[in-house]
């Protein structure tokens, strides 16, 4: 009797857990059901958004396409050409063209919102030609390269000084830069193969940058100066590997962006941008003039190596909207539109996805860097 009374109520407890095993089996499956629905939604997003921005890559190069053989003026607003929306309405598709202004421009494709932006190579720095010529002891490329770097890191600040230690860190990212490129093994401040071998287990290149995010094994380039931060554009923003030739002798007036004449001349961003803005419906004969005297004072060799022409080799960069921005797509592609064996746009170098394009999170510039290593 008192055996069957104290197995009294155990059904009742095994009831209990076999419910609490089903009920935690239920929730683990619905969870993994749901799991499987995002991600479905989320593919299908991603490869929407993906072929919305190729569509966008395309229309853009055929429009800069069309920009370089003289059909059309270069200007005016991205469009839906099946809508015509956007613009004079009723105005020809081939009038709603993309600047190649590297300023981001709207458009919709089948009811899929994109924005898509050109660069012109050549109104970029071309980093190549500049470190080969200082390596060669063209004493002005030199300049204009720690111009360059001191402006990332520390701002255009004309009036601020250096400290020795600054200034010592700023030489060894220059020559580190220039001795990348050069083929001999001798240096001063920068970094050879010795240098690389003993802290980064690989040797310098001796030649030139493939691309840009090469500059990251570089001695002394930091993500910060890559990448930029704390509003300042980056390394990336102002040079060019792929401005090469005789194109690489000068910068593109018609073509050069706020953050070049940031970083190259030391100008403010605020005058920067108004120059741009200045720019806008200008020809060459009113803007060029402006802009040469405006920079004589800071760079006069280089200010009288402004050009003003239709942008041959372009950086265009697509990306599309979908319904939640961690599904945004974007692709890139670096394009030679003067190619004259191909019959089209000859692309250079495709980015299947794109370079990050933001600056790192929660990077800051810091008063004084840290010493170089």
């Amino acid at each position: 009797m008192m055996a069957r009374s104290r197995q009294r109520g155990i059904a009742l407890l095994l009831v209990l857990w076999a419910f609490m095993i089903l009920g935690v089996l239920a929730i683990d499956f619905g969870r993994y059901m749901r799991d499987d629905a995002m991600a479905a939604v989320n593919f299908a997003d991603e490869t929407q958004g993906y072929y919305v921005a190729v569509a966008a890559i395309n229309r853009a190069l055929l429009q800069a396409a069309k920009v370089l053989s003289g059909a059309t003026p270069q200007g005016g607003s991205v469009t839906d050409p099946r809508s015509g929306s956007g613009g004079d309405s009723g105005a020809d598709e081939d009038e709603d063209l993309l600047p190649t202004d590297g300023e981001w421009h709207d458009g919709t494709f089948h009811g899929a919102t994109y924005q898509v932006r050109a660069t012109d190579e050549c109104g970029r720095v071309a980093i190549n030609v500049l470190a080969q010529r200082a390596s060669q002891g063209v004493a002005e490329d030199r300049e204009r390269l720690k111009r360059m770097v001191t402006n990332i890191q520390y701002g255009s600040n004309q009036t601020r000084g250096k400290s020795q230690r600054e200034a010592q860190d700023i030489d060894v990212i220059v020559d580190s830069i220039i001795d990348w490129v050069d083929p001999d093994h001798l240096t001063t401040n920068g970094a050879e193969r010795d240098w690389y071998r003993a802290n980064r287990d690989y040797e310098p290149k001796d030649g030139f940058f493939d691309s840009p995010q090469e500059l990251l094994l570089v001695r002394g380039v930091t993500a910060d100066l890559f990448y930029g931060t704390g509003g300042r554009p980056g390394l990336r923003d102002v040079i060019s590997v792929f401005c090469r030739g005789e194109r690489a002798d000068a910068l593109n007036a018609k073509t050069v962006t706020a953050p070049v004449l940031e970083v190259l001349f030391g100008l403010e961003p605020q005058e920067a941008a108004d120059l741009i803005e200045q720019r806008r419906g200008a020809d060459g004969d009113t803007f060029l003039p402006l802009l040469q005297g405006t920079l004589a004072s800071r760079d006069p060799t280089m200010s009288e190596q402004l050009v003003w022409e239709a942008a041959r080799i372009v950086y265009v960069e697509a990306r599309a909207d979908t319904s939640r921005e961690r599904n945004q797509s974007t692709v890139a592609a670096v394009v030679d539109l003067s190619d004259e064996i191909s019959e089209g746009p000859n692309p250079l170098r495709w980015f299947d996805r794109a370079p990050w394009t933001g600056s790192l999170p929660g990077g800051t510039v810091p008063e004084r860097a840290e010493p170089v290593s």
